[in-house]
């Protein structure tokens, strides 16, 4: 039962991860409900500013944006090559989906960071010389409070480990072929394959001889209802509760493959399970309701655990949703080409929609009144900062619609730009037009400036040469 879960569990974070965030973050644009200062060269040059909200983007070397009611600001250098975000108390960072790093910043002014080469390169440092670690695998590494251990050491790995978890200290010579760790609840020896023992006092007891051909244990010594799992590789495996509640079986298992056919159930929690051909048929239930899966692999799915669903059609069709006292969320997907997802932030009230058909157009719009649509929609998946540098490069038409009112057009790679309010518009063509008109009158430059009028004041002005005004 447990494998099957964290199985499901699995597959549906990989999706979630791969195609949208959704979590709550702080808003990486524009919120401020008041005009803009705005100017813009062509793709190229973008700067705004709203209150305490600050944009500065040179397409598409640099971008940045910066909100100092929440201390919230990030900077992107040739995306996805660098990306930081940071408050006062965090930042984060990442380059090119493989490099990393994250950080705590104190009151104090001491910061703690960590810096990974996933899984090449570690470096960390903290407030003392305890919570300082480094990492260069496989020569040498001594990494501590990483990686679910106290302190992990090595020094040409596999030839020698040694790690510590609390009171428990293990060594191991040519990983994971040997192994010795002890303390006072726990022990542990492996001679691979030949044997292998793992007690820990009140909580398992796990043997194995010729690994992975015999293995047998005992698991949840410490919860009412012990269990006691046998497995004769590949060809059966056992898993029985002490009391009778609880049992599995399996019939020519393999791991992640599945079985050519499994049953289990549970009395207690109502769950039962059948799966045949190994990942071709799966079926869970639950008398509480609680947990449903189904699977005809690869036609048809369908899993529903902890407020969250998942289901497909063919690996072309997911459907992604989840109802949570945090986050209300609903995404569809048909790869490669159409995404659309639509979430709600319970605690902050923010609402977010978002589609895409890839690469014709992208969508967005959000519950504080910003609207945005492009066509082409260059970048597969829904990466904004990476959106914002990359699309407006090739683009033919982008239509923004913001929370101030404004409203902003632009054509053919913004060669012919133009913003309008109820009270303005402005008209951009790169050193051919600058138009900026109000109530008062107009503003038009050429070349920004070798020529030009002013009639917005009571006496006109004209301008020569980009100095001389008359």
């Amino acid at each position: 039962m447990g494998s099957a879960i964290k199985k499901q569990f699995l597959i549906l974070i990989c999706l979630a991860f791969f195609v949208s965030p959704l979590l709550a973050k702080l808003p990486n644009s524009f919120t401020e409900d008041i005009p803009s200062d705005y100017h813009q060269f062509w793709f190229l040059y973008e700067r705004e500013k709203r209150a305490n909200q600050d944009l500065f983007a040179i397409r598409p070397f640099y971008m940045s944006f910066q909100d100092k009611t929440t201390a919230f600001r990030f900077r992107s250098y040739l995306s996805p090559v660098y990306y930081k975000e940071e408050t006062n108390h965090w930042y984060t960072w990442s380059s090119l989906f493989f490099f990393s790093g994250t950080g705590i910043k104190h009151e104090e002014g001491d910061e703690e960071d960590d810096f990974f080469l996933t899984p090449l390169f570690m470096w960390g440092k903290g407030e003392t010389a305890r919570e300082n670690y480094f990492s260069l695998f496989p020569i040498y590494g001594k990494i501590r409070n990483k990686l679910s251990y106290q302190e992990l050491n090595y020094f040409l790995f596999p030839i020698y480990t040694e790690w510590k978890y609390k009171t428990f200290e293990a060594k191991a010579v040519l990983w994971p072929l040997t192994m010795y760790g002890k303390s006072e609840t726990r022990s542990e020896l492996r001679i691979f394959p030949l044997f292998s023992r793992k007690v820990h006092d009140g909580k398992y007891k796990r043997y194995s001889v010729l690994w992975p051909f015999f293995q047998w244990g005992e698991e949840k010594l410490d919860k009412k209802e012990p269990t006691n799992y046998s497995l004769f590789f590949p060809f059966y495996l056992s898993k029985d509760s002490k009391d009778g509640n609880m049992k599995s079986r399996a019939f020519l298992w393999f791991p992640v493959l599945n079985s050519l056919f499994s049953y289990g159930y549970d009395k207690k929690t109502g769950h039962s399970n059948y799966s045949a051909f190994f990942i071709f048929f799966q079926y869970h239930s639950s008398e509480k309701k609680d947990l449903t899966k189904f699977v005809i692999f690869p036609l048809y799915g369908y899993s529903y655990f902890a407020n969250k669903e998942a289901e497909f059609i063919t690996p072309f069709y997911i459907s992604l949703s989840q109802n949570t006292n945090h986050l209300k969320s609903k995404s569809y997907f048909l790869l490669p080409f159409f995404s659309h997802s639509k979430q709600e932030f319970v605690g902050t009230g923010r609402e977010d929609t978002y589609w895409k058909f890839w690469p014709f157009v992208r969508y967005h719009n959000d519950s504080e009144g910003n609207l945005v649509w492009n066509t082409l929609s260059i970048i597969p998946v829904r990466f904004e900062v990476m959106e914002e540098v990359w699309e407006p490069i090739f683009s033919v038409i982008e239509y923004r619609k913001l929370k101030n009112g404004e409203k902003r057009l632009h054509l053919v790679t913004r060669l012919y730009s133009q913003r309008w309010s109820e009270k303005e518009t402005n008209i951009h063509i790169p050193l051919l037009v600058e138009f900026q008109k109000n109530e008062t009158g107009f503003r038009y430059q050429f070349l920004y400036g070798l020529v030009g009028i002013d009639t917005r004041e009571e006496k006109n002005k004209f301008q020569f040469l980009w100095w001389l005004e008359v």
